[in-house]
């Protein structure tokens, strides 16, 4: 899914995520959290909001209050290291703040917090900041959404199984693509150095998921990146055709497969339409397909977030046929080449969507459990790699990587525990309908740092 878009970013430059967030943007608390939940801080008085490293600040309640969550905000983006500490006890670390951030954590009971800085790119300013005790905003229809590639998926055992009963849905990835005649056809596979056939790969993956969590839903993702059958289109014609006049191929097909391998629903991953025209066709046959699916069968789509808040995108009134919205909330590199920020692909991507109107219950907010270099270059590492050295705070580690026969070494920027945790509390605390992970394999098997035991934590802290 993210290693198709070194192919399409000649087409999209113009659309990039930054460019289709540069009109207004998020600078208060959502209301979802604001007008529900009491500010207990709300009058605090400080000692001071400014200084260089290794300075503090102490904000007072004047009185005993309890939170879990915390927002900071800062005049400008200087601060790269934090901790929080209440009642002499550190309880919360992690890197920026910038404008806006949401800072989660077990309850806590305290009379003030102290904001200790331990590293700034210059002197640091805080504007604001706001305690929260949020409750109650983990509903039963909160998904965990995870994508599953299929040859991972056919070697499933017990040791990643355990990872599986944290997710509540599985859309299995790289096994099903289709033509421009609106065709099918399945992916054969290598799996430790013997020849797996498609049908075969996929009925494996989908059984050993039934097998480790029989009560998940699963989905299969169809794809059109790649010239099955030498049409030499490209990824926007290739859909075009098979979802335009070949349309009724298409659906006849997605639900024969669907049948035929008893999964759940169909997802689609169309990375991107980037015209009009385009869009408009995609929305339409989601559309058709919809009405042809069962009752109970879902249907899904990822999305960037330019194909939903740009002009031309992809039309909002077929949004109403899709149940799920599968936000990919990363590789949308901010100033410091941070790939998936909170506030650049959480809180600021989140307010976009719901400015343009959007039903925030269908959207699921993409994590990433894997990194990108701050060059940007086309390098995606595993977070079960470097867990045990990044820890629960740390979101960016220097990495050896290797692009295209050029090794060296750059700093490269994943979402820690800590920050999945984060995320995972701030979808819940906006109504959010649940978060997405690119992908199940990434994770590490260690509890201790599990980004999915970070997610079933979040959504426990809120129960």
């Amino acid at each position: 899914m993210k290693k198709f878009l070194v192919l399409i970013l000649i087409c999209c430059v113009a659309f990039c995520p930054k460019l289709a967030m540069s009109g207004c943007s998020m600078s208060s608390t959502p209301n979802e959290i604001a007008k529900n939940y009491e500010n207990v801080a709300k009058g605090y008085t400080v000692d001071a909001k400014k200084g260089v490293e290794g300075d503090s600040i102490t904000f007072d309640f004047k009185s005993e209050k309890t939170f879990n969550s915390i927002v900071l905000k800062e005049k400008g983006d200087n601060i790269t290291n934090y901790e929080l500490y209440a009642n002499g006890e550190m309880f919360y670390k992690s890197d920026f703040i910038g404008k806006y951030k949401y800072c989660s954590h077990k309850p806590v009971t305290a009379k003030s917090v102290t904001l200790k800085v331990v590293g700034c790119d210059k002197e640091w300013s805080i504007k604001d900041f706001e305690a929260y005790n949020i409750v109650n905003t983990a509903k039963d229809n909160f998904e965990v959404m995870s994508y599953l590639i299929v040859d991972r998926a056919y070697k499933l055992d017990e040791d990643t199984a355990q990872l599986m009963k944290h997710t509540t849905q599985f859309n299995l990835f790289g096994s099903v693509y289709l033509d421009k005649d609106g065709h099918l056809h399945f992916q054969d596979f290598i799996i430790d150095g013997e020849s797996v056939e498609g049908k075969t790969a996929l009925a494996k993956a989908a059984e050993n998921v039934r097998k480790y969590n029989p009560n998940a839903t699963i989905v299969y993702t169809i794809l059109g990146n790649l010239d099955i059958t030498g049409d030499g289109l490209d990824t926007q014609g290739r859909h075009t055709e098979a979802m335009g006049k070949n349309a009724d191929t298409l659906v006849k097909e997605c639900l024969e497969v669907m049948d035929e391998f008893g999964l759940d629903g169909i997802s689609f991953d169309y990375e991107y339409p980037h015209t009009m025209k385009a869009h408009n066709t995609y929305g339409k046959f989601l559309e058709k397909l919809k009405k042809a699916m069962p009752e109970g069968k879902k249907l899904s789509a990822a999305f960037s977030m330019w194909n939903l808040t740009v002009a031309g995108c992809f039309p909002h009134s077929k949004l109403k046929y899709l149940d799920s919205l599968e936000i990919m909330t990363y590789d949308g590199f901010d100033d410091r080449g941070n790939h998936a920020s909170f506030y650049e692909m959480c809180a600021n991507a989140m307010y976009q969507l719901q400015s343009k109107g959007i039903d925030m219950s269908k959207v699921h907010l993409g994590l990433p459990f894997y990194s990108r270099p701050a060059d940007r270059a086309a390098y995606w590492g595993d977070y079960a790699g470097v867990a045990q050295k990044l820890g629960v705070w740390n979101n960016s580690i220097v990495e050896e990587i290797n692009v295209d026969g050029k090794v060296y070494q750059e700093k490269c920027y994943y979402n820690c525990r800590q920050m999945i945790y984060d995320k995972t509390c701030y979808a819940l605390d906006i109504k959010l309908g649940g978060v997405m992970i690119w992908h199940f394999t990434c994770d590490t098997t260690d509890s201790e740092l599990s980004l999915y035991g970070a997610i079933s934590e979040a959504i426990q802290s809120r129960k």
